[in-house]
């Protein structure tokens, strides 16, 4: 199986395992890819809904990975036992909800050996839960697919709770660290969002003034951050 973009990404930053659980499978390509890769001995493909997991099926069968494959229907990491926490993908969804799921199980999450993690928004609040859940934040990726900036995060419990600056739920530290090439377009893409917003907030009768302050705090944070990447 051929992957490309965002998908390629977060298969490629799968480290080696026994078991891999995909969660929200979709297509299951993730799970065919790391079996065929011999990433993982086997992969659980899960899924809330039925019609994604008939896919699923459908494409396992293709590939004839049966015997190493299975699927399952349920809400975020309900479907998975205890000892099947070893790597887990979560990844396609919105942050609030990456947060929700990690939250309603936190006792299986933190038995996770790594946590794979593509927000498709509020990736500063998913940052902000693991910091505050005793997370530790180990590697982190960015790819360009079409319009957009995806970022993969791989996180494992250690129990150490931190708090970081606000900067450093918006920006990685170890995008920062790893100098990712695509970093400095990252942080330009954050920073003209955060200018709509602060031009939006300004066009209003009674704009929200803390929320301003925070909005324009962090534009100097990102700023001052871009001029010691240059």
């Amino acid at each position: 199986m051929i992957l490309k973009g965002r998908i390629k990404l977060i298969a490629d930053m799968i480290p080696e395992c026994d078991i891999l659980s995909d969660i929200g499978t979709d297509h299951a390509y993730i799970p065919i890819y790391s079996v065929e890769k011999e990433k993982c001995r086997k992969a659980i493909a899960c899924d809330i809904r039925e019609g994604p997991v008939a896919v699923a099926n459908k494409h396992i069968r293709q590939y004839g990975m049966e015997g190493r494959i299975e699927t399952r229907i349920g809400s975020g990491l309900k479907p998975l036992r205890e000892d099947e926490m070893d790597v887990c993908v979560i990844a396609g969804m919105g942050g609030v909800l990456i947060r929700e799921i990690l939250t309603e199980d936190l006792e299986k999450a933190k038995l996770a050996k790594s946590l794979v993690i593509q927000p498709m928004n509020c990736i500063e609040l998913v940052r902000e839960w693991l910091y505050l859940n005793g997370f530790e934040i180990f590697d982190e990726g960015l790819i360009n697919e079409g319009f957009r900036i995806y970022n993969v995060i791989v996180a494992r419990w250690t129990g150490k709770i931190t708090k970081k600056k606000q900067i450093y739920h918006y920006i990685g530290e170890k995008l920062i660290e790893k100098k990712d090439p695509l970093l400095k377009k990252y942080i330009n893409r954050r920073l003209e969002l955060i200018n709509r917003v602060i031009n939006q907030m300004q066009a209003m009768k009674e704009p929200n003034s803390s929320l301003m302050i925070e909005q324009k705090n962090l534009r100097d944070q990102l700023n001052a951050l871009l001029e010691k990447i240059d």
